[in-house]
């Protein structure tokens, strides 16, 4: 097994359409200011089998640098165990040919593709990668969102929110692109409230949106905006919820359940089949008031395990 570095636009035209948009040569390349070096790596014998995005940081490869989730890119499902495993040998021996101290590989949660993923799970573990978190992951999938979905599939205290917040007279809107800062200011608002850290600005997220379809939306209670969401389009059939949130003052209106309601409503209209809701556990920690409020509003469960080997 040959490993080819290539630049963005070789490795784009190899990979036209990966599994998700994490993994695209557009979205790491305007990222790539974010880490050391970039390097855009192909596998390949009589071809190219498989891609994997590197970024350089602190001595480490690492995938993603600059993104929930990442791992390897293939040209087909079927790909072989035996190739994987030949892939996984070539990049340590190339990795170490460039004195890297370590590799931290992060792959999606196995709704992105179980089979595949389950492979790179098993070929990672047997090639002396080590899993050092292991996240929960929350996704719903649409097809639940039926009639009856209020009364079968929430939980007794969501369905009773649910009805508070129609009580509280609250409004959802999907904001036009131009618009999108009214949903991204909500959120700001909502971390300086809370305390927590707003990883992207305003000024990044215009710059994902150059190679991501991104949709803005809002909750309002009269005048005031109250609650906002921000989801990325990730892969087919799949959009993840990058940010979502309200406003304390407004807490009593339950703008949380209001607004993944009408999420999911809204894309079950689209036709997309997975709303990622992305993780609630932060160092395999996991938040557990988030938990019940996912878990409560219908939303399954899986895995985003972190893996590292140590080159030294």
């Amino acid at each position: 097994m040959e490993i080819v570095e290539v630049n963005e636009i070789i490795y784009g035209q190899s990979f036209a359409q990966p599994a998700h948009v994490f993994n695209s040569a557009a979205f790491n390349a305007i990222n790539a200011y974010k880490c050391a070096q970039v390097y855009y790596l192909l596998f390949k014998d009589s071809k190219v089998r498989l891609g994997l995005i590197l970024g350089v940081r602190e001595g480490k490869l690492i995938s993603p640098f600059s993104a929930p989730f990442g791992g390897f890119e293939a040209t087909t499902t079927e790909v072989r165990l035996q190739t994987i495993d030949l892939a996984l040998e070539a990049l340590t021996q190339w990795a170490k040919s460039k004195n890297y101290l370590g590799i931290r590989i992060v792959q999606p949660p196995f709704v992105y593709g179980s089979d595949l993923l389950n492979k790179m799970h098993n070929c990672l573990y047997r090639q002396g990668y080590v899993s050092q978190n292991i996240e929960l992951n929350y996704h719903f999938e649409t097809s639940l969102f039926t009639a009856d979905y209020a009364m079968n599939v929430l939980w007794y205290n969501a369905r009773k929110n649910y009805k508070r917040s129609l009580q509280a007279g609250l409004e959802f809107c999907l904001l036009e692109p131009q618009e999108g800062q009214k949903a991204y200011d909500v959120i700001a608002l909502n971390r300086q409230q809370r305390g927590f850290p707003l990883r992207m600005t305003w000024a990044q997220v215009q710059e994902t949106m150059q190679v991501v379809q991104v949709d803005f939306f809002l909750v309002k209670k009269e005048t005031v905006s109250i609650g906002a969401a921000v989801v990325f389009h990730v892969a087919n059939g799949i959009v993840q919820v990058v940010y979502w949130g309200d406003l304390p003052d407004y807490s009593e209106c339950k703008t949380m359940n209001f607004l993944s309601y009408h999420l999911f409503a809204h894309y079950q209209e689209q036709g997309i089949r997975i709303v990622d809701i992305g993780p609630s556990t932060e160092n395999s920690v996991p938040n557990h008031g988030l938990c019940e409020f996912k878990e409560s509003i219908g939303c399954n469960i899986g895995i985003k395990t972190e893996f590292y080997k140590t080159l030294t």
